[in-house]
């Protein structure tokens, strides 16, 4: 068999192959008898009609097709080893000639990566800072959660929670009735007139008042619609807040006191904050490592990349209770629509997964086997009474590679944050400092 390279794209080959007729004599002769035992002859026996029988009633394109079915994957690897390409994903097949048998294969390859300069990245992670005010918030929000609500004998107004019932008719007839209907009086809500023409009512009092409802307000039998309403109002409460004690953060949780409350909430700000400059910091650093690099890759990749972030927001869906169909027609988009959007952000994942994996190659970045078992413990716990289940899942197999390419991937991006923070330098002084007073 003669095979023929040639480069035809990015990071995509050619393999032409030409087929001795004496190699493909056998494979057509059974390829034909199969086909004749399942589409007889009329006069032969199932898979006994002769051959230049078959290919006079079937044609011989009909015959090689079968018979590529059964030897083609095996003329594929031949080439490829011949060939010595390294393929990414599965290789579209072609076959431009019949007699003499000419077969094309177009076979995407792996990514080539060039790193540029990255010991010269550098950033800056923001100090997280907590202020008073932010810890008062929190602790305003649950001194909220414990609020009760007291009835007044006053007017209505911004804040309050009120009760009433209500009739309204809609241009087109329509009533809506409501009884003994509790909101709470917002500026955000929809729509805005409802909410302002129940302010300053008094408990007892009646008034007929228009609205006009949002397009997409989630009522269809509101949305768009233009309301005229009768309204009684019926009480009015307002919200009391618990005092600023340390009883109020003992019903809050674990808390012998009010400011051990605040302590705690000022710390998982902070831990929050430390977080998000991170992330922050981390980002800057991929994307510079990303920018330094030539980065070549087949188009497969990011297709690969494309439908590997749509199972994931499948998976999203699926676990709100929803189902990808039902997302794309609320939206009103196809699949393809859906890809076509997620490609670009699919593409800027996969040059920095490309980057990342190279630097983490550069860099001697391991992952210990005790490593992978102690984030298959963490994993595991976190499933409650199912943990023993979840870890004997995460044991083995495609799950196992899974928790172990999280765990490099995580070491990797450790790795690319302290050389560009500086960190690493850090780090190697003290140990090399460390060594120096052993010795």
């Amino acid at each position: 068999m003669k095979v023929t390279k040639e480069r035809t794209g990015t990071c995509e080959f050619t393999l032409n192959l030409e087929v001795e007729p004496e190699r493909l004599q056998v494979p057509l002769r059974q390829a034909a008898q199969r086909l004749c035992k399942r589409r007889p002859l009329a006069g032969y026996r199932p898979g006994k009609a002769p051959y230049a029988m078959v290919e006079r009633l079937i044609g011989k394109e009909l015959i090689v097709q079968e018979m590529l079915d059964g030897i083609g994957d095996g003329l594929y690897e031949e080439a490829i080893k011949e060939s010595g390409l390294a393929p990414y994903a599965v290789a579209y097949m072609e076959m431009p000639q019949i007699d003499p048998l000419q077969l094309k294969f177009v076979v995407p390859v792996q990514p080539e990566v060039k790193l540029g300069d990255y010991h010269s990245i550098h950033v800056e992670q923001k100090t997280a800072e907590v202020t008073q005010a932010e810890v008062d918030e929190v602790v305003e929000s649950i001194r909220d959660v414990s609020a009760v609500w007291v009835p007044v004998e006053r007017a209505a107004r911004l804040g309050d929670q009120v009760l009433f019932d209500g009739i309204g008719t809609r241009d087109d007839g329509g009533k809506t009735e409501q009884k003994d209907l509790s909101v709470e009086l917002r500026e955000d809500m929809v729509p805005h007139e409802f909410g302002q023409n129940l302010m300053g009512m008094n408990p007892g009092e009646s008034k007929e008042f228009d609205v006009q409802y949002p397009a997409d307000f989630g009522d269809a039998d509101l949305a768009g619609k233009h309301v005229h309403f009768q309204v009684t109002l019926k009480s009015v409460k307002e919200k009391e807040l618990p005092a600023l004690t340390d009883e109020l953060a003992k019903s809050a949780g674990p808390y012998e006191s009010l400011a051990q409350l605040r302590e705690k909430v000022e710390a998982s700000l902070r831990e929050k904050k430390e977080s998000q400059t991170k992330d922050e910091a981390l980002t800057q650093a991929l994307d510079a490592l990303v920018e330094q690099a030539s980065l070549e890759y087949p188009a497969a990749a990011v297709e690969r990349e494309t439908k590997r972030m749509v199972e994931s927001f499948t998976n999203r869906l699926q676990q709100q209770g929803f189902t990808l169909q039902g997302y794309l027609d609320m939206m009103k988009k196809t699949p393809a629509q859906l890809l076509d959007e997620m490609r670009p952000q699919a593409e800027k994942r996969l040059r920095r997964t490309l980057a990342l994996a190279q630097f983490a190659e550069a860099e001697g970045v391991k992952v210990e086997p005790g490593e992978v078992e102690q984030e298959v413990e963490r994993l595991s716990q976190s499933y409650g009474d199912k943990a023993a289940e979840v870890k004997e899942l995460f044991g083995a197999g495609e799950p196992l590679l899974s928790v172990r390419s999280d765990v490099y991937s995580r070491k990797a991006q450790a790795r690319l944050l302290a050389l560009a923070t500086g960190q690493a330098e850090v780090t190697e002084k003290a140990e090399d400092s460390t060594d120096t007073s052993n010795a």
